[in-house]
């Protein structure tokens, strides 16, 4: 298949065959580059998530710690009996006081509840008595008797909204109450910082029923709708896809702190369409339009130093076939390869040139020594035809001068063949219609009598060229046909008339002449079944392939008709 293909094709085909193992590492390499980045994505978004869970982690582990120091003071154990004295509640409030103090901007309120969850102990006097038991973080540590850490609530004792974390005070292994102390919303918030931000994550805190708890407006509008985040919650999804409140569309992780009913939600965008595909397969798509380039470089490239050129060669090969004469000059330099090249067909060119000339003055010399051959051999049968005339003239016997006659007959029609031959520019044909016309009128004017009416020719051939094979045989058989003819009375004829006609059928040729005259045809007389004449035309007929019949028309006069193959047309220049 590589021999029909052009130098262009080829060219271009081994190219791309050796950067085929480029592209595919390529290919390769931008799938692994898409699959890392994905992972190392992920992986970003989640580190943001388990970085921010793990800064609230250590705050709600701080807080517990410092729960567990102040449910073991003794007048926060004391003030959480109902028979508790004032004093006592008084030193735990400036126990719960002194406390907060130390921690101004973590934590907002303290309070110690009794078993029934009325507030004993709170740093704030204006918490006493308050009832707690309707609290979710009540609920929890009185079932679980275990640390706890509540959903966001608005504070009844300060007007900031609280986490609130609580541990149970025992005593014996029956519950008495909680400490509790609320960490304030706005420390808790201040944990939540995007982290990675050059990957535009963005954080936020949910409660278990997908509202915000915590972070900045732009966090607020990544997050899906609450009815989304309470059912991914719900149905343990920690990664999913979704739009947010903004309408675009995200890349969500879902954590939860340890034991609570706060999750943390990361979140990050999804590129799609034109964009995604230009960072995930950019790399491949510069390494394949390099590839295409570089095809484009070399088909071009070809086509500039190398195909022009050897078409301009072409072309100058051409017209030096076709006999122009002209020479071989480059549009632009070429190289080394392609000089060689045109030196090559130049010297070529220049030996077709030398022997094209001498052929030609060879051809010419043949031409000059045929002509003058056939010119030669025309005087040579006119001088032989003029003999046999002076020779008749001897003769007393009419029936020997007719047969003289005859003979000058039978030489003029090789000395009008020759002629023809000579004067056309093919020494193998001739044309067959001017032959036979030319021929009729030769032997018309050796029988003219004053005495005698002369027949009217009717010649209807084709025009065809014919070889000396075909032209002696037919002018032969014509001259004897004739010369009967013209030895045939036409007195009592009123339009005397002599009809040649050679017809084309089915690859044949039919010959036909036959005049109106009425008497003995001579050697083709209706008695000279054994006559010379009958017998050379039907050798004739037979040499050219074919048959003769000779029969003798209705009214008078005779018909030869000759049958042959059709001659193939082979012009052949001598």
């Amino acid at each position: 298949m590589l021999a029909g293909w052009s130098l262009r094709t080829r060219l271009v085909v081994l190219v791309t065959i050796a950067l085929l193992p480029v592209l595919a590492l390529s290919a390769w390499y931008a799938v692994r580059e898409q699959r890392t980045s994905k992972v190392r994505h992920a992986e970003a978004v989640t580190t943001a998530a388990e970085l921010v869970v793990s800064r609230h982690r250590e705050m709600i582990e701080a807080s517990r710690r410092l729960l567990v120091a102040i449910c073991q003071d003794d007048s926060v154990r004391l003030s959480a009996n109902p028979e508790a004295s004032a004093a006592e509640v008084n030193r735990c409030e400036a126990y719960l006081g002194q406390v907060l103090q130390k921690f101004p901007n973590e934590y907002s309120t303290a309070v110690v509840t009794d078993a029934e969850g009325t507030a004993r102990c709170a740093n704030s006097p204006t918490a006493l008595g308050m009832d707690f038991s309707d609290r979710e973080i009540f609920r929890l540590v009185r079932e679980t008797r275990k640390f706890a850490v509540g959903a966001q609530l608005a504070s009844r004792v300060t007007p900031n909204a609280v986490i609130p974390t609580a541990l149970p005070i025992l005593q014996g292994g029956e519950f008495r109450g909680i400490c509790a102390i609320g960490i304030s919303l706005g420390s808790f918030a201040d944990l939540v910082t995007p982290a990675m931000a050059a990957d535009q994550i963005a954080v936020s805190l949910v409660d278990r029923r997908g509202i915000s708890l915590a972070g900045s407006a732009e966090a607020a509008r990544v997050l899906p709708v609450a009815v989304r985040l309470a059912a991914a919650i719900v149905g343990s999804q920690r990664a999913f896809r979704d739009y947010g409140q903004d309408g675009q569309l995200y890349e969500f992780r879902l954590l939860p702190l340890d034991e609570t009913s706060i999750f943390v939600v990361a979140a990050t965008p999804v590129v799609e369409g034109l964009p995604s595909l230009l960072t995930d397969w950019g790399g491949l798509v510069l390494v394949v339009l390099a590839l295409a380039a570089a095809l484009l470089a070399v088909w071009l490239g070809a086509d500039r130093w190398c195909v022009q050129p050897l078409r301009h060669i072409r072309e100058f090969a051409d017209r030096v076939a076709r006999g122009d004469d002209m020479k071989l000059e480059s549009r632009r330099p070429w190289g080394p390869e392609l000089s060689s090249v045109a030196e090559g067909v130049r010297a070529m060119a220049a030996a077709i040139a030398s022997r094209e000339a001498e052929l030609r003055a060879g051809l010419e010399q043949r031409d000059h020594m045929l002509r003058e051959i056939h010119h030669r051999v025309k005087n040579n049968l006119q001088m032989i035809s003029s003999l046999l005339n002076l020779q008749a003239g001897e003769i007393r016997s009419p029936r020997i001068r007719r047969f003289f006659g005859d003979a000058q007959n039978r030489v003029l029609t090789l000395s009008i063949l020759h002629r023809h031959l000579y004067e056309r520019s093919s020494w193998a044909l001739v044309d067959f219609q001017q032959f036979i016309s030319d021929l009729v009128r030769q032997i018309s004017v050796g029988r003219r009598g004053p005495d005698r009416p002369r027949p009217r020719y009717q010649i209807r051939a084709p025009i065809m060229a014919v070889g000396p094979d075909i032209a002696i045989p037919i002018g032969l058989i014509v001259t004897e046909a004739v010369s009967s003819a013209l030895n045939r009375s036409f007195e009592n004829v009123t339009n005397p008339e002599i009809r040649i006609e050679a017809a084309e059928k089915d690859g044949t040729v039919e010959l036909t002449i036959e005049d109106n005259g009425s008497g003995d045809g001579g050697s083709l007389g209706p008695g000279a079944r054994g006559g010379f004449g009958l017998t050379l035309i039907r050798g004739l007929a037979m040499q050219l392939g074919g048959e003769a019949q000779i029969v003798l028309r209705e009214g008078g006069g005779m018909r030869v008709a000759v049958t042959f193959p059709k001659p193939l047309d082979e012009e052949t220049d001598a």
